[in-house]
């Protein structure tokens, strides 16, 4: 009997986190392979202008969330610009200590979703 879509995504979603993490860092080193393989040599940078762009054009809707961009930055560092921006290190975020094994719940949880950690326990609280 083949497993079909839904069955090979619930069986993804019962893994322990740390099979989940390699299967999305697996699927990941794929990808990357994948779109080094059929893209033109510039494809992190135009993948970047891209992001960027979003970001830009997305600021104040996502304004003090995290955004993660698809590649390291690192790897096209030297094809960036220099940028000049103020930072205001007053906040009105408060953390709390979470054991380790909470955490870690609170992260695939959150992930499954697609919302952030924080955004989880905002709504839950």
């Amino acid at each position: 009997m083949q497993t079909n879509l839904e069955q090979a995504i619930e069986i993804i979603r019962a893994l322990p986190v740390e099979d989940y993490d390699k299967l999305r860092e697996v699927l990941n080193t794929e990808e990357t392979a994948k779109c080094q393989k059929n893209e033109k040599p510039y494809w992190r940078l135009e993948r970047y202008k891209k992001a960027r762009q979003w970001l830009n054009a997305n600021s104040e809707k996502y304004m003090n969330q995290w955004v993660c961009l698809a590649h390291d930055l690192g790897e096209i560092w030297d094809e960036t610009e220099e940028a000049k921006f103020e930072v205001d290190l007053e906040s009105d975020v408060f953390y709390y200590a979470v054991e380790t094994s909470l955490s870690s719940k609170l992260h695939t949880i959150a992930e499954r979703r697609g919302v952030s950690v924080e955004t989880l326990v905002n709504l839950w609280l």
